[in-house]
């Protein structure tokens, strides 16, 4: 069996986008049947990473999967008549929809009579072999994302300033936490520009990650997926004051690491999405070959 991928960094002509990467690069590395899609080459069944040519789709006859990991429905436009065009031609077009977190899959699953799947943004952990050696009180915290979503970490500010931590920002563009009103926290924010090859290795100088929840209306269809790279590290992810507190404690991020590690390494490995994905298609052709039997 041949699978094809066609990688929205590669449509779009863009380097490092983490999408492609975790739910393209990292599974083609292990999917010895799969492969980035070639043009002229033919393929038992063709997934489209967060790609919308219901075009190509429509003339393409082998099992058809759209894979969804960000809300391009909420601002997708081609046609001012028929706005989240070609999000919905894609649906239409499609045998499968996989969706990286449960916002997404329960919005599709709503809209949608195609079997809909939530595949989890899962991870290589042969590219994540940093690992975290935690020891005494906690002296600095990390944030790490887009820049336009600084904005989630504001709400924190005041408990970095009461704690006296540190806080390095990992982003694309430079970001700060300092406003007009209140630049306090200047003094202790240390911006670091991101690159996939030294991302992990920034992420491991801090004590724990500080990761509040995005703010909808997107936020509610994120994944999980930074906050499990930084579990993959070794790295406790504080999701609110009260996660920050006890993480100041060495014994309580030690004791968080370890159970996350095990999480990481029992639900979150990306050959778990590969068997997944092998056990869609599977279905997809089993229901095709019944339904022209039929």
């Amino acid at each position: 069996m041949n699978i094809g991928l066609i990688l929205f960094e590669t449509i779009h002509q863009k380097k490092d986008i983490g999408s492609s990467r975790i739910r393209g690069h990292w599974l083609i590395k292990y999917w010895k049947e799969a492969e980035e899609y070639k043009i002229g080459k033919e393929y038992d069944a063709i997934i489209f990473q967060k790609v919308y040519r219901p075009e190509f789709a429509r003339l393409y006859k082998g099992v058809k999967i759209l894979d969804l990991c960000d809300p391009d429905w909420l601002s997708m436009t081609r046609d001012p008549y028929n706005p989240g065009y070609p999000f919905y031609e894609m649906l239409r077009e499609m045998d499968v929809i996989t969706c990286s977190s449960q916002g997404i899959y329960r919005f599709v699953k709503s809209i949608t009579d195609k079997p809909v799947y939530y595949v989890p943004d899962r991870i290589d952990l042969e590219w994540n072999k940093q690992e975290k050696i935690h020891k005494g009180k906690a002296k600095t915290c990390i944030w790490y994302g887009y820049s336009h979503n600084i904005d989630s970490l504001k709400p924190v500010v005041p408990y970095i300033l009461e704690m006296g931590l540190n806080v390095i920002i990992i982003a694309d563009d430079f970001s700060t936490l300092a406003n007009k009103e209140d630049d306090r926290i200047k003094k202790y924010e240390r911006f670091v520009k991101w690159e996939l090859k030294t991302v992990n290795d920034e992420i491991i100088k801090a004590d724990f990650v500080i990761m509040p929840p995005a703010r909808p209306p997107k936020g509610i269809y994120k994944s999980n997926n930074k906050i499990t790279n930084a579990w993959s590290l070794g790295m406790p992810v504080a999701e609110s004051p009260e996660d920050m507190e006890r993480f100041i404690d060495e014994k309580e991020r030690i004791k968080e690491s370890e159970l996350r590690l095990k999480e990481v390494k029992e639900n979150y490995d990306v050959r778990q999405s590969i068997e997944q994905l092998k056990k869609i298609i599977n279905e997809v052709q089993s229901r095709n070959k019944t339904n022209k039997a039929n």
